[in-house]
């Protein structure tokens, strides 16, 4: 048994400046901009019948991502301790300890992760995953089947790759600040 990714993407959404007229024809303010921002998710959620059906049996919430859902589900145990030193045997220089949940996270991924039972739950903003510093190797020594010591390398841009991919796709022209992953992970 191993352990898996979890990947939920959220943005973050701004409401414009709102203008009516009056009778008169003069423009008048009815919303001002929140220029904080909210973030919504925006991964596919589906609607779990069974949950609808059998709410007593609690099996989970009424909206869920499915798994083929995820923009990102490979199973990386380089990557998983590079992100969130998950799987981390070696001791690799990882990009920060599990954050938790950040406290504006959209309503409906708390109850997936828990549904889930989702571990070291963490987050990045697309900018900070873009701007890491990938161009890393990092060598540590193993032994192989005969007892022999080796040396091994990490190539953090290689088990980065196809996140990295999925995130440029995500963001296109879009401010990168304004995307963000929330990551849990399973065993």
């Amino acid at each position: 048994m191993g352990t898996d990714i979890h990947c939920f993407v959220e943005q973050k959404m701004y409401r414009t400046d709102t203008y009516e007229t009056d009778p008169t024809g003069k423009w008048i303010l009815i919303h001002k901009t929140n220029h904080a921002g909210t973030w919504i998710s925006i991964d596919k959620w589906t609607k779990d019948s069974m949950a609808i059906l059998y709410p007593e049996r609690n099996e989970g919430p009424v909206w869920n991502v499915e798994r083929e859902d995820m923009v990102f589900t490979d199973r990386n145990y380089g990557l998983f301790a590079i992100l969130a030193n998950q799987r981390n045997s070696e001791n690799m220089p990882y990009i920060s300890a599990p954050r938790g949940l950040p406290e504006d996270v959209s309503a409906e991924i708390p109850p997936q992760i828990r549904a889930l039972e989702g571990h070291d739950t963490t987050w990045f903003t697309a900018k900070e995953l873009i701007d890491y510093n990938w161009d890393q190797v990092f060598e540590f020594e193993d032994e192989n089947m005969n007892g022999e010591k080796i040396y091994e390398t990490v190539n953090y841009r290689e088990c980065g790759s196809r996140l990295l991919e999925v995130i440029n796709l995500i963001v296109a022209r879009n401010n990168p600040a304004d995307f963000r992953l929330i990551i849990t992970f399973d065993c």
